[in-house]
Formats: structure tokens, sequence, C-alpha cells
């Protein structure tokens, strides 16, 4: 689909919306989605914006099941991974305060609860936002933050996320096949400097069974705490 395209049916793209579907959408489900990633080096046969395709298809598909609005994707990271061309850095200070600056831009917006959804894998990122969500919500935002990253979710399934392996590159079939190229030259892992795929080919079926566990943690964990908003 052109990204400039509505969607064929119920809008739910914050970008799209106009104001009164907006307010129609919150008002049956008060969720807000901001999916947060990186722009990484993920070797040739995956892309860059890897981490971030991932969590905008898993906020799409919890959207679609639970209701609630999808915002726009946070793209920036900060340290704590490789150095090398193709990866994003932004110093860890910037980065806790720009991403708390974009949740407060939402403050107006009348919604109860407001879902990160982390694609990126760097302990840093997976610190920083529960930092963020920790401090907003001791100092009483008016929209509760929850975290739901697919790197603690999940755990029932035997996979778990790897770097542009086996694991990682089974979940990119499942929600972003479009942009997985395995014609490509596949070359040694940037970190542990071997030949991926040794633990075996990545495949559809792992990356479903891994994302549909952890669309099922983060459903369960998103309903529990709503309700007790």
């Amino acid at each position: 689909m052109n990204p400039i395209q509505r969607l064929a049916g119920e809008e739910y793209r914050y970008p799209y919306l106009s104001p009164t579907e907006l307010a129609e959408r919150l008002s049956k489900k008060a969720v807000l989605y901001l999916p947060i990633g990186s722009l990484e080096w993920h070797n040739e046969h995956l892309p860059l914006g890897t981490d971030t395709f991932h969590a905008i298809e898993l906020s799409r598909r919890l959207c679609e099941r639970l209701g609630g609005v999808l915002l726009p994707a946070f793209w920036w990271n900060t340290g704590g991974c490789h150095d090398h061309a193709c990866t994003y850095h932004m110093p860890e200070s910037f980065y806790r305060a720009v991403l708390r600056a974009v949740i407060c831009g939402l403050r107006a917006i009348p919604a109860k609860l407001l879902v990160l959804i982390n694609g990126h894998g760097g302990g840093y990122q997976k610190d920083t936002p529960n930092l963020v969500a920790g401090e907003l919500n001791r100092e009483r935002f008016p929209i509760h933050v929850l975290v739901t990253d697919p790197y603690a979710l999940g755990t029932s399934c035997p996979h778990r996320i790897d770097h542009a392996d086996t694991n990682e590159t089974s979940v990119a079939m499942e929600l972003i096949p479009q942009l997985v190229r395995m014609d490509r030259e596949i070359g040694p892992d940037l970190f542990s400097k071997e030949k991926p795929f040794q633990r075996g080919p990545a495949t559809p079926r792992i990356g479903k069974e891994f994302c549909d566990a952890v669309l099922s943690d983060a459903a369960a964990l998103i309903e529990r705490t709503y309700a007790g908003l």
C-alpha cells in the first residue's frame, strides 16, 4: 500500500485521522501506541530500519486487535551498540530527554494509556524507556505509560531475538517479508564476526511462533493495565 494512502477499512493511524475520527476512536479505546526502534546495521539481507519496522508492525497488530490509535514511530536510538556508518547514535542523555519530550507532547490527547513497543535489543533501550515511563507515572502524567518489550515478552516461545541471525530474520519474515532479501550475499555478523544461520535457516514458522507469543503477552498486559486505570 502506498504509505500516504488511507486504509481501506477503519483508519487508526494518528496522522491520517481527522479530529472527529481521533475522538471517536479514543472514546472506544483510549490507548495510544508508540513504536520505538533504531536505525542500525542488520547485514545485507535486512534493512537498516528493521527494529523500527518490527515495532511498527507489532504496534499495528495490537492496535487492530485491541483498538486505539497508532502514533508515528520514534526512529532514533542512542549508543550502547556497535559503531558503524549505518548505525545512528544519539547521546543517551539526549535520547532520554527527547523521548520524554515526545511523550509529554501527547499530554492534551484524551488517552488513558500510552504503550511503548520497543523493537531494539540494546541494553540502554530496554532500560531508558522504562526509566522515562517510571518518571512520568510517578509524576502523575495524565496518560499512563506502559513499556512492552518483545525481548522480555513471549517467553512461552523457545525462540528469542538475536541480531540479524536465524531468529531475528525469521521475525522479519513474519512481520516485514517484503523487505527480507535472502538472495543477497550475507557476510559475518558485525558483533560476533561469525557467519549467521549456523543454528539453522530462518523460517516464517519460527517468526510466527515468536510473534504470536509476544502479541498474546502484550495484549494481556495492555488489557490488564488499562482495566486498572
